[in-house]
């Protein structure tokens, strides 16, 4: 039994709409969760492989493969992953800033657009999950993703708002990858067969997200609040799927700088997953 975990985000949905409906039921088991919990049971080895915060694989890198191919990613804005600031961000040195728990990748992105982008020093970060009406009362800043990311920024949620797949973009030129599929390497063994036929749908899925965009969109839950034409654009235009060349500069560059400022020990390298 293959056991893959699902992150039920906006970003992931039309990809496991589609792997729902074709993947053989009696041989593989869909677990939902949230990344933190998923993540736990990965490195556990209860599921095998899982959509994952790109930041997991330096910590695993020993015991994970990378699924080549794939990636939850953007080339320059990705709208779900947003600094609110009540005031520019330039002059946010040295204060408290309010980060999701969700997204460890998130956090560390912004440690280094603090450093890197913005020249700051001295910022700290606090997790909270306060609603973002109560954080921006408590903090100048405050960092989300996914679908809170898209549902404040809907609410013009702060005065500033910096979408950091684009301030990425901006400081290095590449792409960012903010998950990827991350595979067990122990649980996974004997597995083979199943994770190469799991790529193969994975692949079909992905290449019909820009044709199919609102035929799935009318179908996803997240069109309730989102709206079926901004939910196919986000899919279309913000993020990208595939982990090409690029993307995996873009990957490489935040493991170095991650490592240069100390936020990783070391910057691994990437090891895939042989299909």
């Amino acid at each position: 039994m293959l056991r893959i975990g699902r992150i039920d985000y906006a970003n992931c949905t039309p990809l496991f709409m589609q792997l729902e409906d074709k993947l053989p039921g009696e041989t593989t088991a869909i677990v939902h969760g949230v990344p933190a919990t998923l993540n736990a049971r990965l490195a556990k080895g209860e599921i095998d492989i899982c959509i994952s915060s790109s930041i997991e694989f330096s910590r695993h890198a020993d015991d994970y493969a990378i699924l080549p191919g794939h990636c939850i990613g953007s080339v320059g804005a990705v709208k779900s992953v947003l600094l609110f600031t009540n005031r520019p961000v330039e002059e946010l040195s040295g204060e408290q800033l309010l980060v999701t728990s969700e997204s460890a990748t998130s956090v560390i992105l912004l440690q280094i657009l603090l450093a890197k982008r913005w020249g700051l020093s001295g910022c700290s970060l606090q997790t909270s999950s306060m609603t973002w009406q109560e954080a921006l009362q408590q903090s100048p800043g405050l960092l989300l993703i996914g679908d809170r990311a898209l549902q404040a920024a809907s609410d013009r949620a702060a005065v500033h708002c910096y979408d950091l797949g684009q301030e990425w973009k901006d400081l290095t030129g590449l792409p960012f990858v903010f998950a990827l599929w991350l595979i067990n390497r122990t649980s996974a063994r004997g597995k083979e067969r199943a994770l190469t036929h799991f790529s193969q749908l994975l692949e079909q899925a992905r290449e019909r997200i820009e044709p199919d965009a609102e035929l799935l969109a009318a179908r996803a839950p997240e069109s309730a609040w989102v709206g079926v034409q901004p939910l196919a654009e986000y899919w279309r235009h913000a993020i990208t799927y595939q982990l090409d060349a690029a993307h995996l500069a873009g990957l490489e560059r935040f493991y170095a700088f991650a490592a240069e400022l100390g936020l990783i020990p070391a910057a691994p390298q990437p090891v895939f997953y042989p299909l």
